[in-house]
Parts: structure tokens; sequence; C-alpha cells
């Protein structure tokens, strides 16, 4: 009951805020606080590297938009156990299968991280 109630409050507090951000495995764990918060826009940043059931898992009913930021072409997220990672093709992410089947989506030109001295 007290979790219940701890949860409730923490609601409140983040339903005042305007972003909320955590990892994959915290919106897995906290179902209930993302449906009761209703999330309208979800961003998933380095989304090639994420498991597609971690984003999925991630989701609400509440979701409008999912905007999925990375690089398909980097790393791929490496799932605990190969066989059934190249069995299932689970070593490729919710970002590169979309992509891959034509989904339309935007590639930044410039990078911003580096300067162009080092390249």
């Amino acid at each position: 009951m007290l979790i219940e109630y701890r949860s409730l409050g923490d609601v409140d507090v983040l339903k005042a805020a305007k972003v909320v951000g955590m990892t994959t495995t915290g919106a897995a764990k906290h179902q209930s606080t993302l449906r009761a918060l209703r999330p309208r826009i979800v961003i998933v940043e380095e989304a090639a590297e994420v498991l597609e059931a971690h984003i999925i898992t991630s989701l609400t009913r509440a979701c409008q938009h999912l905007i999925l930021i990375g690089d398909h072409k980097q790393l791929r997220p490496s799932p605990a156990v190969y066989e059934l990672a190249k069995k299932y093709k689970l070593d490729i992410s919710l970002f590169e299968r979309l992509i891959n089947n034509g989904y339309p989506y935007r590639m930044l030109n410039n990078q911003h991280r580096m300067k162009y001295i080092f390249f």
C-alpha cells in the first residue's frame, strides 16, 4: 500500500514536469506510472542500440509520436543469447528495421560534436 501511495505522489510531481526522462529498463519497471502519465511523445536516444522489445514496453496507449534518434549504421543491440538473436534477428533494432523497410526518416547532414579540423 505504501508503495502505491508513493507512486501516486510521484505521478503528481511528474505530471507537473514538461519532460520526464528514464531508461527503457526504468520504463518497463514503472509501467503503471507511465500509464498514469499518459505521455503522448516518446523519444528514444541511441535507438539503434536498443532492443526492439525494450522500446515496445516503453510505449503506452497514449503515445501519439515515437521519435527514434540514432545511427542505424553504428552499433546494434546486443541480445543476451546469440543463437536466439541470429534465429529471430533480435540483433536488429526497431530503428534499423523501420529504415530497412522503407519507413520515412531524416538523416542529419551536420556533425556538431566534432570540429571540422578533425575530419
